[in-house]
């Protein structure tokens, strides 16, 4: 019944039932909120054990370059000891060829020179001395091992891994014609003995100037030819040995001023 007293008007009996409303939806949770303790402690573990792999992989890499530092002062030290060596036997071996040089002009001198000839005994020791050859051996070994096993990769300067491998490359080259030059001071025995047959004498120890006679050298041609070749071949050879001994120097001195490697 209405307000007014009056009762409702039946509804028509085809008329549609009023739509009901849909009820409010509730959103659906994220897939993690539903199981957060088993995907959360997956997600830390699996944090712990990549953390804990990169560490290791890292402490791996620390004592791989720490060994791998102290391998290189190792080479580097030793590389020092054996550049101040060579450089010792460096001066020696030049030493002992300039003074063969010089006998060796000496007598030249006097065998073509237009003043009076020498005593004898001057013109035997001169030529004896000239026949006096170094022979320089240097130490090469630890170079070829650093280029032929591939540990020169463990020098971590470009320049000084290039000084390296030229220098060994040039000990290796000087060792040859240092060699070469050997041979033919060898090969000229048998024509100085010809030329000079004191010289027989003089290699077996008696330098005596008795029966020489130096007007018949002077006059002799082959004798002087002799004593220029064996001049020639040892200004040659110490040419490449001072040389050598220049690249040596350098490479000591830069050596010598690596970290670790130099103190004595």
């Amino acid at each position: 019944m209405s307000a007014t007293g009056h009762a409702a008007p039946p509804a028509p009996p085809d008329a549609p039932e009023p739509p009901h409303p849909e009820p409010p939806r509730t959103p659906r949770p994220p897939v993690l909120a539903g199981a957060p303790a088993g995907w959360r402690t997956a997600l830390r573990e699996f944090a712990t054990i990549v953390a804990g792999v990169l560490c290791a992989l890292a402490a791996q890499a620390w004592w791989q370059g720490h060994e791998e530092r102290g391998r290189e002062r190792d080479y580097l030290r030793q590389l020092l000891s054996d550049t101040r060596e060579n450089e010792r036997r460096l001066d020696e071996a030049i030493a002992t060829d300039s003074a063969a040089a010089r006998s060796a002009a000496l007598a030249i001198d006097a065998l073509t020179g237009a003043g009076a000839p020498p005593p004898a005994d001057s013109l035997v020791r001169w030529v004896g001395r000239s026949g006096v050859a170094s022979n320089f051996q240097p130490l090469a070994g630890n170079y070829r091992a650093l280029l032929g096993t591939g540990d020169l990769r463990l020098v971590r300067s470009d320049s000084l891994r290039a000084r390296l491998a030229s220098y060994a490359a040039a000990v290796e080259s000087e060792g040859e014609r240092q060699g070469q030059f050997r041979e033919i001071m060898t090969s000229g025995a048998g024509p100085m003995a010809r030329a000079l047959p004191f010289m027989r004498r003089v290699f077996l120890g008696d330098v005596g100037p008795e029966g020489v006679d130096v007007a018949r050298l002077r006059a002799d041609p082959d004798a002087a030819a002799v004593l220029f070749t064996m001049q020639a071949a040892t200004a040659n050879k110490l040419a490449g040995l001072r040389d050598l001994r220049e690249e040596t120097r350098r490479l000591r001195r830069v050596l010598e001023a690596e970290p670790g490697v130099g103190r004595e």
